[in-house]
């Protein structure tokens, strides 16, 4: 096996869960050309992987039929023995079979009808685990739980100095760079009914500052700044607030130097276990069996309600009580666990 596609252009926490599936092809194909054919919103989660030899861009804003002749010229170029469709879609399939990719591992469903190769798929199965058993017909059982060590099922995300230096002279500006402990804050999502209560972070944020003495970063994603002040403004404490634009880079190192991140089910909680950083991660609606953060130093809450997980971005809630449910209680309660381990 000497030119491996790997496909996934979703949203970017999706893209973060393909990293072991990356690593474990690197592992077993230590001289193969890899590359990944990802969306542009989300190149940045990989554009630093030493596993990938090419990135190619799937460009959002271009007319669909045009950029599928570019990128199927592309992948014709390259000639590659195998794709590995981690996308599910219709589309997906469609650019592996027209790119000319001999052998195209995929799933068996209708949307997967191009791949030559299907596998059963697992629903209620963590995002990890389903992308590991792609592998299998290529002879790699890295999602088997028999011969798999956890650290193996852990995401990754590689930054530059050039990142982390982003980073620290945006907490000095600011008055952090030498703050400890440094508790990140994520309270939007792209989905409102992922959002835990401004307020209750707030609470938490005042509680930390108080036992503490800690530095509070309170991040917003595009479209958040209203969330991000509605927290501050329900603070007695002061925080610093990051509406900046930046790279998803340089959003991985300012959460990297943070001790503890508390967020909603949303990419940047993907990030924030990519980068190591302790994470507790507030679920309602998503499924948290495939996208809770991997590894015992996090923590998952939720509420068990009848309802959830429910269809994502359905608008037919109108209590939004899966959310309501988490308690600022038992969150501080995780928050000071972790804070003192």
């Amino acid at each position: 096996m000497e030119r491996i596609l790997l496909i996934r252009f979703g949203s970017l926490g999706d893209v973060v869960l393909t990293t072991p599936t990356i690593r474990a092809v690197r592992r077993a194909f230590p001289n193969a050309y890899i590359a990944m054919l990802v969306g542009d919103r989300s190149a940045d989660i990989v554009s630093a992987n030493p596993h990938l030899d090419e990135i190619i861009i799937l460009r959002r804003n271009v007319r669909r039929l045009s950029e599928v002749r570019r990128i199927t010229a592309l992948l014709r170029e390259r000639d590659f023995d195998v794709s590995i469709d981690m996308q599910r879609k219709f589309q997906s399939s469609l650019l592996a079979y027209l790119g000319g990719a001999k052998f195209r591992i995929g799933y068996h469903h209708p949307k997967g009808v191009l791949c030559s190769v299907r596998i059963p798929d697992s629903e209620n199965k963590h995002a990890v685990d389903r992308n590991l058993d792609l592998l299998r017909p290529l002879g790699i059982e890295a999602g088997l739980k028999s011969n798999c060590i956890e650290s193996d099922r852990e995401p990754e995300m590689f930054l530059s100095q050039e990142d982390r230096g982003y980073a620290h002279r945006m907490l000095q500006s600011r008055g952090l760079a030498s703050k400890s402990p440094i508790i990140g804050i994520f309270p939007g999502a792209g989905w409102r009914h992922r959002c835990w209560p401004a307020e209750r972070f707030a609470a938490i944020s005042d509680l930390a500052v108080e036992r503490y003495n800690a530095g509070v970063v309170i991040f917003g994603g595009p479209g958040e700044a209203d969330i991000v002040d509605n927290v501050a403004q329900n603070m007695t404490t002061p925080a610093v607030l990051i509406k900046d634009r930046m790279t998803l880079r340089q959003l991985g190192a300012m959460i990297e130097r943070c001790d503890l991140f508390l967020s909603n089910d949303t990419g940047p909680m993907h990030i924030s276990s990519a980068v190591k950083t302790t994470t507790i991660a507030l679920f309602g609606p998503g499924n948290h069996v495939k996208f809770q953060p991997i590894g015992e130093k996090h923590a998952l809450i939720r509420r068990d309600v009848p309802c959830s997980p429910c269809k994502q971005f359905t608008h037919k809630c109108k209590d939004n009580v899966c959310m309501k449910l988490i308690t600022v209680d038992e969150v501080w309660e995780a928050v000071c666990k972790r804070l003192e381990e």
